[in-house]
């Protein structure tokens, strides 16, 4: 990822993680996310949905995307990893990170001891769409 992606991946938006179940189905919802050194990390609940389908096929698509004017959106596709939970700080950090300060800490607080995993993408490619640029 170029520098002005890498902006972009690190403001505070709301992205939308598409995986594949085992019928080859498209499950799309949208997630937090954590950008660090050019890893996409998410916590997702263990056994859910999503953390069925990456456990049967890793392949995965990212789409985070301005909704105002100039749109710009960033499609990043990979196989994620699945390792484990994120830990406390971590949980605060993307707390906060949404919901800020006060409503983060309550967030965590009222969320802890529940069963998850963390699954990191690191783009293998990334598409842009940008109207500002003519390709």
């Amino acid at each position: 990822m170029n520098e002005e992606q890498s902006r972009f991946a690190a403001e505070v938006n709301v992205a939308v993680l598409a995986t594949v179940d085992k019928r080859g189905n498209p499950h799309a919802t949208p997630v937090w996310y954590l950008f660090d050194d050019g890893a996409f990390r998410i916590n997702v609940g263990r056994g859910g949905q999503k953390h069925k389908n990456v456990e049967q096929n890793p392949e995965v698509t990212l789409v985070i995307d301005s909704r105002a004017l100039p749109y710009y959106a960033l499609m990043l596709h990979g196989r994620v990893e699945v390792g484990g939970p994120f830990n406390d700080a971590d949980r605060l950090r993307l707390a906060t990170r949404y919901l800020g300060d006060d409503l983060g800490k309550r967030y965590v607080e009222m969320t802890a001891g529940e069963d998850s995993v963390g699954i990191t993408l690191r783009p293998r490619k990334v598409i842009v769409f940008d109207p500002r640029v003519r390709t």
